[in-house]
């Protein structure tokens, strides 16, 4: 409980009682006491006052202010379309999976992109590559890992049928055969990163909603065919 106030002239008030007496919470003695002391020119307690008048003022007038209708639709009407999808919190079931999957189509590939004297000259393994399944688009870097045999993952899923929002959340799989040999999943832009070694029948699963995506990583490594053959070999044997 506050301390009774005692009033003299010389002296100064604190903050609680500018508060108060800016918010007409005092009672007129008092007020009148305090109004007395300001016209006595005492800069300190001057000070003090007009700064919480202001902000009287101010929390006032921001109370009594409603922004335009128009201004408040446009504000939700964006912020429904920047809404992200629920995380995901349980990984899919793998096993159940496979068979149903999708072998993603290649629609871009660098190294074929590149003049053959380029790919020839090319060291160690760099490629970028694009995916599509449907409304999935997979964009994938492969690189040289720094540890001898292994290779660096990176990419991003992004959904065309609404590119507005970014495909968050979506759990991926390396699989070899019907062996799992890890699982993630994507941040909140849709990007993910991994490190794999080459294995007999390795493939990248994407899991978005009910669509699973298979791309066929062992078919990117076959020295005695281009991407196109090797990629039509492995739709050819899912």
């Amino acid at each position: 409980m506050r301390e009774p106030l005692t009033f003299n002239s010389k002296a100064h008030f604190g903050a609680p009682e500018w508060v108060d007496l800016v918010r007409g919470q005092l009672p007129g003695e008092i007020a009148e006491e305090m109004d007395r002391h300001l016209r006595a020119g005492c800069e300190e307690c001057v000070a003090a006052f007009d700064a919480w008048q202001g902000l009287a003022v101010f929390a006032r007038e921001e109370r009594e202010s409603t922004p335009p209708a128009d201004a408040v639709r446009v504000a939700r009407s964006y912020l429904a379309q920047r809404r992200l999808p629920e995380p995901v919190t349980v990984p899919p079931s793998s096993v159940a999976s496979w068979a149903s999957a999708t072998l993603a189509t290649l629609v871009f590939d660098s190294r074929q992109a590149s003049p053959a004297g380029i790919r020839a000259a090319a060291d160690a393994f760099s490629r970028h590559l694009v995916f599509d399944a449907r409304s999935l688009v997979i964009d994938l870097h492969i690189d040289n890992s720094s540890r001898q045999g292994w290779f660096l993952l990176t990419g991003q899923v992004a959904d065309t049928s609404n590119p507005n929002v970014p495909l968050g959340n979506v759990w991926l799989s390396l699989v070899d055969e019907q062996q799992e040999i890890s699982m993630f999943q994507t941040n909140e832009m849709g990007e993910f990163r991994c490190t794999f070694t080459i294995s007999r029948s390795l493939r990248l699963m994407v899991y978005s909603g009910r669509d699973v995506v298979a791309i066929p990583i062992e078919a990117l490594f076959d020295p005695s065919t281009d991407t196109g053959a090797a990629h039509r070999s492995a739709k050819g044997t899912s």
